[in-house]
């Protein structure tokens, strides 16, 4: 079966449109008339709605012609194909049009076998085009070469925290990363300690290492090795059974140092961090697997350093991260209530279930309160709003002297301050719209007023700003403003005696026979005959 292409026909004759729409058998050639059009306005108007696949257009025409249409086409709507019929020879009309990107210049009159061929041939160029976007294979191919990168991607955002559970279990089938059913984790972070080696060139030693170091661990543990932000800083990630121990590890480990150094002659220092139950607690290891290797001045370089052998045993860390309080912060401003609870829930079990010292708690719960205060002043609200329970700064940190407090606080004021978010944002979003209004029945008069140029005076953005008028008004900025037009329109008419070419100029039309063509459209009678009527 072929694919129907949408068709939008253009012509400011009726009778030829008509013709050409008869003389064709369009569905069985592939493509679909969902519309006609006389002028270029016209036109513009049937496509925001219609989103037709090709238009043919006629050059010469009131209002708007061809050429003009194209060029309006080719900026709003840039996957629309445009082919011109016209009856004039002329090369200078044919050159613009090859220059505008126009697939079909055809002369008229065109018979039905000839406008079948060109058709056809159209038809053949929107499949061939269409067929390499599904081009299924050719993507999977695309994929599979862009592997190495996605795999080296996710264990890099393994490593740093910022994947979740679902997305993790995902990629470590989807990639194939040689970490899965291990009952522990560990990361060593890797430093090449001198990059000049006399046994290669420099730009081949960071790759030449990881491949000896998969070489010397691949069939000794379960182990993934990549490099992370520069050259010289390579990761190892390592899954363990459940009985093997951390001196097993650092023997293997030493064991790579010493076969680089041996095969590549390059000297590796190697930073192990703690072990950790759960694959998604790897940045933990990473971050102290990095803090062992600073260490590598005080035992020198070439060795296997362990953060616990280097640090008297420590209790946890306790901290709100930069990259939680922006989550945070972006799921009180959008996010359903739902996710909101979830995640303070998220923020809270995280304090309960660390073993730190009291003043870890306090530093914990005061960083959390201070997003909250300071997205509140953002917004120019009171401490009062968000809960009842603490009305000033205070009184929230009595309420944090236990965990049971700060969660109720925690719990009422992010659910708080997310409504009046909401509502903010309405008012906001109704103040323009209204400040909108205003404006047009202030300026309707002035011919250059465009919806770009009323979005500068609000300040807002074009796309947001279009949008939500037409949600809100239930019609288009471009409607909305012919309809104050056109209403003023027939208020002069009605009460002046002023001729039709000055109304229109007075209403913000500098074509009079544009001003007539959108009036008769609307009222069904031209502006003069209107007022004979009465």
């Amino acid at each position: 079966m072929k694919e129907l292409y949408k068709i939008l026909l253009v012509d400011d004759e009726e009778e030829v449109r008509k013709s050409i729409i008869k003389k064709i058998n369009w569905e069985e050639e592939g493509f679909l008339v969902v519309g006609d059009a006389e002028n270029g306005v016209e036109a513009l108007e049937k496509i925001e709605n219609l989103n037709p696949d090709l238009v043919f257009t006629d050059i010469r025409m009131p209002y708007m012609d061809g050429l003009e249409l194209i060029n309006e086409i080719n900026e709003r709507y840039p996957l629309i194909k445009s082919i011109i019929f016209s009856g004039f020879d002329d090369f200078d009309y044919a050159k613009e049009a090859i220059r505008m990107g126009v697939i079909e210049y055809v002369l008229k009159p065109v018979s039905a076998i000839e406008l079948t061929e060109i058709l056809r041939k159209v038809h053949k160029t929107m499949d061939e085009e269409l067929n390499k976007k599904r081009d299924i294979e050719r993507l999977k191919r695309g994929y599979q070469a862009s592997l190495p990168i996605l795999r080296e991607q996710f264990l890099n955002g393994l490593i740093h925290g910022s994947l979740g559970k679902s997305e993790i279990e995902y990629a470590l089938t989807e990639y194939e990363i040689n970490l899965k059913n291990a009952s522990k984790y560990m990361v060593a972070a890797v430093h090449i300690d001198d990059m000049d080696s006399h046994i290669m060139a420099k730009e081949l030693i960071p790759i030449s290492v990881k491949v000896n170091l998969l070489g010397n661990l691949e069939n000794k543990v379960q182990v993934e090795i990549f490099s992370v932000y520069s050259e010289t800083s390579i990761v190892i990630l390592i899954g363990l059974p459940e009985k093997m121990s951390k001196n097993y590890i650092m023997s293997i480990l030493s064991e790579a140092i010493k076969d680089a150094n041996r095969a590549i002659g390059v000297n590796l220092t190697i930073g192990l961090g703690i072990s950790v139950n759960d694959i998604t607690g790897l940045h933990t290891s990473y971050t102290l697997a990095k803090e062992a290797l600073g260490y590598r001045g005080i035992v020198g370089n070439g060795e296997v350093i362990y953060i616990k052998d280097m640090e008297p045993v420590k209790s946890d860390k306790l901290k709100f991260e930069d990259i939680e309080a922006k989550e945070y912060i972006n799921i009180l401003k959008f996010g359903s209530d739902e996710s909101i609870i979830e995640y303070a829930e998220k923020i809270f079990s995280k304090l309960k279930e660390s073993k730190v010292h009291s003043s870890q708690y306090q530093s914990y719960m005061i960083n959390v309160i201070n997003v909250i205060i300071n997205l509140a002043q953002d917004y120019g609200l009171e401490l009062s709003v968000l809960t009842k329970t603490a009305t000033d700064y205070i009184d929230l940190l009595d309420k944090i002297k236990d965990t049971g407090g700060f969660r109720e606080w925690l719990m009422e004021a992010s659910i708080n301050i997310a409504h009046r978010i909401r509502e903010d944002r309405v008012v906001t979003s109704k103040k323009v719209l209204e400040e909108a209004k205003i404006y047009i029945e202030e300026n309707f008069a002035d011919m250059e007023l465009s919806l770009e140029k009323l979005c500068k005076h609000l300040h807002v953005s074009v796309a947001r700003f279009s949008t939500n008028f037409k949600k809100d008004m239930g019609i288009s900025y471009v409607n909305f403003l012919t309809n104050v037009r056109l209403q003023k329109a027939v208020e002069l008419l009605k009460t002046t005696d002023e001729k039709t070419y000055m109304i229109a100029e007075m209403v913000g039309y500098a074509d009079q026979n544009y001003f007539s063509y959108v009036f008769k459209k609307k009222y069904g009678v031209s502006p003069s005959k209107y007022r004979q009527q009465g």
